[in-house]
């Protein structure tokens, strides 16, 4: 085969469009803080408030970008995004508040650094993150109503392929998850599951939508003759597996319909000896 093996790692793509969202919206809260003169810093010309609050802002998002994903991981709150937001956003306030008192002395200078003084900083940095990681929580839900529209009509399906690497067939949707779905993939059968931020997408032989819920607890649902958890970011089902193909090292599912699925190197072996490819 002429095709590339893998695709790009979704895990590196998504945190790629994490840091982008998150500089942006640095820098637009960047000016629209300098233009509103806040916190006092009014009286300054706008070039030197905007340089302030760039280099306020932009620390706090690079911080924010960090403490996301560690929240992210270990997922105790992936189903209350409110406590979620406030938990990143108190975890940001403690390093970056001393950060922003740095950058307010040297751009406008400070009489003392009093316990008075770094409260009411830390109060105010915590008040912006708190606003910040709305935004780029609410910046982060895929588009659900362009989800939630009818897919286009689909190609006549072709035959099953006579070389598919396993001829089980496709799991049936479990009810916890098929509920959270549309009504038109409610019946049909599971191909992979895919993380997206806080999301899953589920894949089906009917197509694709987004649910709310972990990784864990999806796959918890499936028995585990229906498929592996390939990687950290995906499920796949056995029974929709055409090809495994490796290249340097790494490795890729080719599944029904043409979804590229990465394996991780943990499970290489175990896929070879259970005859994934």
């Amino acid at each position: 085969m002429n095709q590339p093996a893998f695709h790009a790692s979704p895990n590196a793509s998504r945190l790629r469009r994490r840091a982008v969202r998150g500089v942006v919206i640095g820098l637009a809260a960047a000016f629209l803080l300098a233009y509103l003169g806040a916190l006092g810093t009014g009286p300054a010309p706008f070039s030197h408030r905007l340089a302030y609050w760039a280099a306020v802002i932009l620390p706090g998002s690079l911080i924010g970008m960090a403490v996301q994903e560690m929240v992210g991981a270990w997922g105790r709150l992936s189903g209350t995004r409110a406590g979620e937001i406030v938990l990143v956003a108190l975890l940001i306030s403690f390093p970056h508040s001393f950060m922003v008192i740095v950058a307010s002395a040297l751009f406008f200078g400070l009489a003392a650094i009093t316990p008075v003084v770094v409260f009411e900083f830390w109060l105010a940095v915590l008040v912006i993150a708190l606003v910040l990681t709305a935004i780029n929580h609410l910046a982060a839900v895929p588009d659900l109503a362009s989800a939630a529209m009818p897919a286009p009509a689909p190609e006549p399906e072709a035959a099953p392929a006579p070389h598919s690497a396993d001829t089980s067939p496709l799991p049936a949707l479990p009810e916890l998850i098929a509920e959270k779905l549309p009504v038109r993939l409610r019946q049909a059968r599971l191909v992979a599951i895919e993380a997206e931020d806080h999301y899953l997408r589920i894949h089906t032989d009917a197509g694709s939508d987004l649910v709310l819920m972990r990784m864990t607890d999806a796959c918890a649902l499936l028995p585990e003759t229906a498929g592996a958890r390939v990687h950290r970011s995906w499920w796949a089902a056995r029974g929709a597996v055409e090809t495994l193909a490796r290249r340097e090292g790494k490795a890729a599912l080719t599944l029904q319909g043409g979804l590229t699925v990465p394996v991780s190197r943990a499970m290489q072996a175990s896929l070879r000896e259970q005859g994934w490819g």
